[in-house]
């Protein structure tokens, strides 16, 4: 029963598992080029370039690995929060614990299972040029041929069925422990601690989560002090772990950043929508409302967009520091940023899918196509504006200190720089947000 309603789940929510699906073929091809890298470099003679290769392809197949169980996670915990209810009335009829966890888990296997052959074949395009690059850089001697084969399939077969299995679970462990009668209540699910004594209005997750916030921004302030007093020579090393740490406090307070964006962003946006400018302030007014109402929601699409960009300018200030930028760092640039940007566009993209039922009634009370697409985007400036704002925030805080030793100051960014990183995160928010509204438009009723 648990392998039918899991196929049936998949069948039913295409876009939402589109997501995990590109993240899948995404590790896949990553897995099956470094694999095929590490085979290349088995016949040659032992020296800098075989060890070069050797730890590139190991590095990248590790940091795939944990990427993709970060990612898979979040989108899945995503899509499983969208049918809470259809959880609830499992749980109602006799569903236990671990039969939630389990179907959760075969839903991420369906979805690996078509992503293995897909990804397989985009690795051995990416170890083409993979092998190309470094040969074209002096990384391999010239002439050398590419080793494929099985080996590499079977590597990516095995860290999508444990990623993937991985990434199921964590995200069923809410929906699993969840009560029926708590699940199938929206107004259970918040539970006030007014009762307490505590803060007016506050609830138990918000408290746990600026709890979260600020043990997570204190850690990240005591490894940036403890990297800082350590030998310079390992402060690059330890200078993504400091970034990983800031961005947790930013997960944490995605909440109160997305609400804070919302009051921020309210006057210029107003100005931006108002009656003579796009037709209608009315679309603004239901976006800062549904911005502020849904801040907790919106955080789960500001936490990744401040991923993106705080990589990003990390990153490419430490690029922009560097006369020749060697390949390998440029390749590790590009990989990493893709899995934050995946990460990023998969989760506003389900986000915005979810507002079917919402935009199905405001046109059945009359409200015109432009109108919704204009409420929709001012949600995603909103959240680009605060997933940037977190972001450099984040970047600024790290390298302040540790720029300098890690060679990574932010002064070294040029203004394209900043242009580049904004205008990436601002097409990106966009078509994530509207791609998919023409469909929500078709079936709304007229």
């Amino acid at each position: 029963m648990t392998t039918g309603l899991a196929r049936a789940s998949v069948r039913a929510r295409p876009t939402a598992f589109a997501g995990v699906f590109s993240v899948l073929v995404l590790s896949a091809a990553v897995v099956t080029a470094s694999v095929a890298m590490l085979r290349t470099a088995g016949p040659l003679p032992s020296g800098p370039q075989r060890e070069a290769v050797t730890a590139m392809g190991a590095g990248f197949t590790v940091v795939t690995c944990y990427l993709s169980v970060f990612v898979i996670a979040q989108v899945m915990a995503l899509t499983v929060a969208a049918r809470a209810r259809e959880n609830a009335v499992l749980r109602a009829v006799g569903a236990l614990p671990w039969q939630i966890r389990r179907a959760v888990a075969t839903e991420a296997l369906c979805t690996a299972l078509p992503a293995l052959p897909v990804g397989y074949g985009l690795g051995c395009v990416l170890a083409y040029g993979w092998r190309d690059g470094m040969v074209a850089h002096g990384l391999l001697p010239s002439g050398v041929p590419l080793v494929v084969g099985w080996p590499p399939a079977l590597a990516a077969g095995g860290v999508l069925l444990v990623t993937s299995q991985l990434g199921g679970l964590l995200a069923a462990h809410r929906a699993a422990r969840a009560r029926p009668a708590d699940a199938l209540g929206e107004a259970a699910g918040a539970r006030s601690l007014r009762s307490s004594g505590w803060l007016p209005g506050l609830t138990l997750a918000g408290a746990v989560r600026g709890l979260g916030a600020v043990l997570a921004v204190s850690g990240a302030v005591a490894l940036t002090a403890v990297t800082a007093a350590g030998p310079r020579e390992d402060v690059g090393e330890h200078l993504p772990l400091v970034l990983l740490a800031y961005l947790v406090g930013v997960g944490c307070a995605g909440p109160v950043i997305g609400r804070a964006a919302a009051r921020l962003l309210a006057g210029p946006m107003r100005l931006l929508t108002a009656p003579r400018a796009l037709g209608g302030g009315a679309a603004a007014e239901l976006a800062f409302a549904q911005t502020r109402a849904a801040a907790r929601r919106l955080s789960a699409a500001v936490t990744p967009v401040a991923l993106v960009v705080a990589f990003s300018l990390v990153k490419s200030a430490a690029l922009a520091a560097v006369a020749e930028p060697s390949w390998i760092d440029l390749f590790a640039t590009v990989l990493y940023a893709a899995f934050a940007a995946c990460a990023a566009a998969n989760t506003m993209v389900l986000l915005s899918a979810e507002r079917r039922p919402e935009v199905a009634l405001l046109r059945a009370i009359g409200a015109a196509p432009g109108q919704v697409a204009r409420m929709l985007v001012v949600e995603a400036l909103t959240v680009a504006c605060a997933g940037f704002g977190a972001g450099a925030a984040v970047a600024f805080a790290v390298t302040l200190p540790l720029g300098d030793a890690a060679g990574a100051s932010l002064s070294a960014l040029p203004p394209t720089g900043w242009a580049a990183a904004a205008g990436g995160v601002l097409v990106l928010a966009l078509a994530a947000t509207l791609a998919p509204l023409p469909g929500q438009l078709r079936r709304a009723p007229g």
